[in-house]
């Protein structure tokens, strides 16, 4: 299995571990593995797409940790909000935009706002309804990924998450 698959699997299990009163921490940390399932997936989707081979596996690792949380949220805000930047409207050869794309994006962006919330906003109480359906809805984004992947638009969609900041439009 892939660490994005196990971070799901773990996510499932913390929100369920306790049946009765599940305590925040298990919570809390089902949210941050949810949202980072989303976001391994999608540096191992980039950096394959970018470097593929067997042999580039160390290339890949190293450019793994050049994507930045705040360029990946602001791109799939784009895509999520259907108005994306003219430097990366090209990539989509007139073609209106995939619904799949649309609702991966503004799951990925719900998703972090609830990992941010979860590590940061120790004020805030989750229950365990709205982890699961957190949870859900990775689900649901990855079938949007797997209908999608491979495409010129999600091609697109991996190029700017980590070089929007550096793209020319």
């Amino acid at each position: 299995m892939s660490l994005h698959t196990d971070l799901l699997k773990q996510a499932r299990h913390l929100a369920r571990k306790e049946p009765k009163r599940p305590s925040q921490e298990s919570l809390r940390r089902a949210v941050s593995a949810s949202y980072y399932e989303l976001f391994h997936l999608l540096i191992g989707e980039a950096t394959q797409l970018m470097l593929s081979g067997r042999r580039r596996r160390p290339l890949r690792q190293s450019l793994a940790r050049a994507f930045a949380h705040s360029t990946m949220k602001r791109v799939a805000q784009q895509f999520a909000n259907q108005s994306v930047s003219d430097k990366l409207i090209h990539g989509f050869n007139d073609e209106a935009l995939d619904s799949d794309l649309v609702d991966f994006a503004d799951a990925f962006v719900e998703l972090q706002q609830a990992r941010h919330e979860a590590d940061y906003a120790l004020h805030r109480r989750f229950t365990r309804s709205e982890v699961v359906e957190l949870i859900d809805r990775v689900d649901t984004a990855f079938q949007n990924w797997t209908q999608i992947r491979g495409s010129l638009q999600a091609d697109t969609f991996l190029v700017g998450l980590l070089a929007f900041n550096l793209m020319q439009g």
